[in-house]
């Protein structure tokens, strides 16, 4: 499963005696990801740690050792978490839309106490979760909006009783766009359950951030959900503090990557005369990119966008709220309420990422197919780089730039340590890997060497000293 990541011989003598791959016939890199360290972008806030759903309603079932080691302390992390379930009648609405909130409630003191920020999806409150009878009332239904008023007075109402604005942020309706799963009344219905709730919270819930649209396309000139929305909060003043959408969709298509939509998004506000704020993907990666390779490739992704992301869930029933979203295992996994957590490999990924990429971020460059990228920062003493393909195969070249400013001489030889992530499946434990270190020589002032990408799902974290 594992693939080489040097071409030395001695590299090769190393890997083969660990068993890590067979020694196979290599082929010259024609794509590169580069790193330079000579451009400081920040400090490292690892931005891509978000979690969707994923928590016990149970505090504690989860040990906080698997927490703490997938975010860094001081709330960088974001959960966004609600307990769906199907809305039948208004009565019956109203006794689940308490159940639920009082296990939202358990999820948002679990985030706190890590210092994770928490987005609330309203919708999911109200009962849009896509299994909603055909009969479910909806906000504005008759053009009467006095049930979702009753709703939105209850949902402040909770939040302030339960001390809840602290790093709090509401999520007024998830995917609208996405036929008639979450949002029935069609796109002028949509414009007038947005304005009616925005300028409702932002009323009688000052401070607590706003986002939206929650859409489950990425944004589009040639989108009319984005353009129609976009035109309206323009001009009812209901822009969102926070603009999100989901990628989750085609990862072969440009558009289902940031670094097409992330600059569409902003030129299509400008154009309409908004001010570009921030951005959050609250879904990303398809079930398929949920392995060391893909988690790699979109924190490289949204660290350079400087973006939060929370990583999509793909489980569902009791599932839905464990499991980290998919990122432990455990010994009984059809039990909600078991424990004995273990770590599987994509796991491990995020675990180095926050735990060890510390110091500040430098500038990163992915290949020119989209298909390979990387994540580099640089402490007191260590550049450490993570690097991820987007379920590729083949021969990529890491080149890294700019050596010399680190004080170190412009040639010369530099001792590469690296480790290794391979994924053995969800539910299964799959520990990193320490493949040991290899010497590389390097000249003008720039040191690269060859990636052999012949998993779809393995990935590396390259380190040296300075």
């Amino acid at each position: 499963m594992a693939p080489l990541p040097f071409l030395t011989i001695a590299a090769a003598s190393l890997l083969s005696y660990r068993n890590a791959v067979a020694i196979e016939p290599r082929q010259s890199s024609s794509q590169y990801t580069y790193v330079n360290l000579a451009v400081n972008t920040g400090t490292s806030v690892h931005r891509a740690s978000g979690v969707l759903y994923g928590v016990p309603d149970v505090q504690g079932q989860i040990p906080s050792s698997f927490y703490t080691g997938k975010s860094a302390p001081g709330g960088v992390e974001i959960i966004a978490d609600v307990l769906t379930s199907r809305l039948l009648t208004t009565c019956f609405a109203v006794v689940l839309r308490q159940t639920r909130f009082l296990e939202i409630v358990s999820n948002y003191e679990t985030a706190r106490s890590y210092g994770a920020q928490f987005i609330l999806k309203m919708s999911d409150i109200w009962g849009a979760d896509g299994t909603q009878a055909t009969t479910a009332e909806w906000p504005g239904d008759n053009g009467s909006y006095t049930e979702f008023d009753r709703f939105l007075a209850q949902l402040v109402s909770d939040v302030k009783a339960n001390s809840m604005t602290a790093g709090l942020k509401i999520l007024i309706w998830n995917e609208p766009d996405l036929g008639t799963a979450f949002w029935y009344p069609g796109f002028t219905r949509y414009l007038a359950m947005w304005n009616h709730a925005v300028t409702y919270l932002r009323t009688n819930l000052p401070g607590v951030p706003i986002a939206g649209p929650g859409f489950a396309k990425p944004p589009s000139t040639s989108n009319s959900w984005w353009t129609g929305w976009l035109s309206n909060i323009k001009s009812s003043g209901t822009a969102p503090d926070i603009y999100d959408w989901h990628l989750e969709g085609d990862i072969s298509s440009s558009v289902d990557d940031l670094q097409t939509t992330q600059p569409v998004l902003v030129s299509m506000l400008e154009s309409y005369g908004l001010v570009v704020g921030e951005f959050i993907i609250d879904e990303y990666g398809t079930s398929g990119e949920q392995v060391p390779s893909g988690a790699a490739w979109w924190i490289s992704r949204l660290e350079r966008f400087n973006m939060y992301g929370i990583r999509g869930n793909w489980a569902s029933g009791a599932q839905l709220h464990d499991f980290l979203a998919g990122l432990l295992g455990k010994t009984d996994v059809n039990s909600a309420t078991g424990t004995g957590y273990f770590a599987n490999g994509e796991y491990n990924v995020y675990h180095y990422y926050a735990t060890t990429m510390t110091g500040y971020r430098v500038q990163t460059t992915g290949s020119t197919d989209r298909l390979m990228d990387c994540y580099a920062v640089v402490d007191s003493n260590t550049v450490r780089i993570l690097v991820g393909g987007r379920l590729t195969t083949g021969t990529y070249e890491l080149v890294i730039e700019s050596i010399s400013s680190l004080g170190l001489a412009t040639s010369g030889t530099i001792t590469v340590h690296t480790y290794q992530f391979a994924y053995a499946g969800v539910y299964t434990a799959s520990p990193m890997t320490d493949l040991g270190t290899v010497a590389h020589t390097y000249t003008g002032n720039t040191l690269s060497f060859p990636i052999y990408q012949t998993s779809t799902t393995t990935t590396w974290a390259f380190e040296f000293p300075f």
